[in-house]
């Protein structure tokens, strides 16, 4: 009687009365913890083997290189093939992958080109597992529970970026990094798991979508048949105008946003506030804070009103914050303010996510939802390499707080041209 009194009373967890998106939720939140326990200790297993930050340069480069180039196919994937069968052999390879890794770390056989091998495979299998993911939640949940599964996804997400690397570092100094890469290969196999407890519950309908799917295309040879659904999801990309509008304007912010708080936020710390390593821990657990309350907040509200409002009108306030981060403020001041328009930042780039990949999987067709879903993440994360090495350039050249000022006031104008435009503002 308790679990269903509380999700009565707390509105964001209604969608885990779907025991399949319950299953899937708690699957992928088990996984996203393991990721972020893996992140830490890669890290240091790199520089164990390497002693060179560049090597981890390398690594990640290796790991998103792939998932950029495999996105736009996974969403054909995700929309001709089941979709949770996309994401069972993307846990199960990713576990096994993970976990022969650590079987050649405590073997002492562990090589820097395994790693690198490891990074290009799971790009691969993030470029295949991203659209499937996002497309499958609007096929297990009730239309009225989307944002409640959001809330939660998003929720989850960033329980992971806040705990997982102080779980990773906390078993690396106890057992070692293969001690987090086994955690994080078990926690594939514990998702696998969840994953393959769902079958019984979705695969009717799944074997419906794909075997309609494959009567479309079976007779068109396969590389035009690719090309045609491709083109088919670009189609409708560029005649819906609040998608064709926003996304360039989302690839812009990311890159505002993402470049200054993730490689000019570090010097900031130590040039602007004169503050050590401990600022710049807090501020990324404010910023991972500030996401987590605006998921309690919408997936609390069972209806969000004026969305395409709020959602833009979030990220003005979110780029508002940004700029604050950059003005010169006295030091006895500074880094309480940091932390305030951190944790905001946080809370309107949380609430933009949650209410545009709702209105995706409300607004875009079923059938095209992986496509459109591949197309939307390719264009939020193609520039950020850009985007990251002009800011490194621009923080040396010019200081870290004229970034953040420069980014803050590029940012309030992009929101207020997606706030003046009529087709943004009539989503409800």
């Amino acid at each position: 009687m308790i679990v269903p009194t509380l999700i009565h009373r707390l509105s964001v967890l209604r969608s885990l009365q779907n025991r399949s998106f319950a299953l899937l939720w708690l699957g992928q939140t088990c996984s996203s913890l393991g990721d972020g326990a893996f992140t830490i200790a890669l890290a240091w297993e790199v520089l164990l083997l390497t002693g060179s930050a560049t090597a981890m340069g390398l690594v990640v480069m290796a790991e998103m290189l792939p998932r950029l180039i495999f996105l736009l196919l996974g969403g054909v994937a995700a929309d001709r093939l089941p979709r949770l069968r996309i994401l069972l052999f993307s846990d199960v390879g990713r576990g096994a992958i993970v976990l022969l890794i650590t079987l050649l770390g405590w073997l002492h056989v562990l090589q820097f080109w395994h790693l690198i091998a490891l990074s290009l495979l799971f790009g691969v299998a993030a470029g295949f597992f991203h659209p499937a993911y996002r497309s499958l939640t609007p096929q297990v949940v009730e239309h009225d529970h989307l944002a409640s599964a959001n809330a939660l996804t998003a929720f989850s997400r960033d329980i992971s970026t806040l705990l997982g690397p102080a779980l990773g570092a906390g078993i690396v100094a106890l057992v070692g990094p293969m001690g987090a890469f086994a955690f994080d290969g078990l926690s594939f196999v514990f998702s696998a798991g969840c994953l393959f407890a769902m079958r019984p519950l979705v695969v009717s309908s799944q074997r419906e979508a794909a075997k309609d799917s494959l009567e479309k295309t079976s007779a068109t040879p396969p590389l035009k048949g690719i090309l045609d659904d491709l083109h088919e999801g670009w189609r409708f990309v560029v005649h819906s105008p609040w998608f064709f509008i926003g996304l360039p304007l989302a690839t812009l912010g990311n890159i505002f946003f993402s470049g200054p708080l993730e490689v000019a936020l570090p010097k900031l710390v130590q040039t602007a506030y004169h503050a050590d390593i401990w600022l710049f821990g807090v501020l990324g657990m404010a910023l991972a804070l500030g996401s987590i309350l605006a998921s309690l907040l919408l997936g609390q509200l069972r209806h969000i009103p004026k969305r395409g409002t709020m959602m833009y009108g979030a990220v003005a306030l979110a780029s508002c914050a940004e700029l604050l981060l950059g003005l010169s403020i006295p030091q006895a001041y500074a880094p309480w303010l940091a932390i305030f328009a951190n944790t905001t930042v946080g809370f309107g780039l949380g609430t933009f996510g949650i209410i545009w990949v709702t209105l995706m999987q409300e607004l875009v067709p079923k059938e095209l939802l992986g496509r459109v879903s591949s197309i939307d993440q390719l264009g939020a994360w193609s520039l950020l390499p850009l985007g990251y090495a002009l800011t490194g350039v621009a923080t040396d050249r010019f200081g870290p707080s004229i970034v953040f000022l420069v980014a803050g006031s590029g940012n309030i104008l992009l929101a207020l041209i997606a706030l003046i435009i009529p087709a943004n503002r009539r989503m409800e």
